[in-house]
């Protein structure tokens, strides 16, 4: 086994060598530290359609935000590195997340609270954004509130999120 290192960011590479016949599939996994996160965006038929309706610059900063949803929830909220950990997001810190300007995220978030996408809620006292399940989910399961707080949208997409 050779070992390499990254000289920009200093991580270490192994090169190992993998027999297989040809039916075999060979699936690499990376041990789940604390700082492993999965989310899953929806690829139900109703849910490619949504999203091939956001824009280019919409689509990336969902891309981008999804991250950063809680589990279960879907709060997006700080990790340490980019806000508290555990306190809401505002529009700011999704504008660093981003890599746009505060105009533009606040564009794109008000963009998005009107297509149901996102949605405001009070969290002990504080405002937070909540990414709808239809969208993505960090989790198994949405929590209930979660459900709740985008009721309408889920009857009228006739969808389950917390089935894949």
């Amino acid at each position: 086994m050779r070992q390499f290192v990254d000289t920009g960011t200093g991580e270490v590479f192994y090169e190992e060598q993998i027999l297989r016949r040809r039916d075999e599939i060979v699936k690499v996994f990376r041990p789940a530290g604390r700082s492993s996160k999965f989310v899953k965006v929806k690829a139900s038929q109703k849910a490619k359609r949504r999203l091939r309706k956001l824009s280019l610059a919409e689509a990336g900063f969902l891309l981008k935000i999804t991250p950063y949803a809680s589990e279960g929830t879907n709060l997006l909220e700080g990790d340490n590195e980019r806000g508290q950990k555990g306190i809401p997001l505002t529009v700011k810190d999704l504008s660093g997340i981003a890599d746009c300007s505060y105009p533009t995220a606040r564009k794109i978030v008000k963009t998005f609270i009107e297509l149901h996408v996102l949605r405001r809620t009070v969290l002990e006292g504080r405002s937070a954004l909540a990414i709808n399940p239809l969208y993505s989910l960090n989790g198994k399961t949405a929590e209930a509130w979660l459900l709740q707080l985008f009721k309408q949208e889920i009857t009228e997409a006739g969808e389950d999120p917390n089935l894949d």
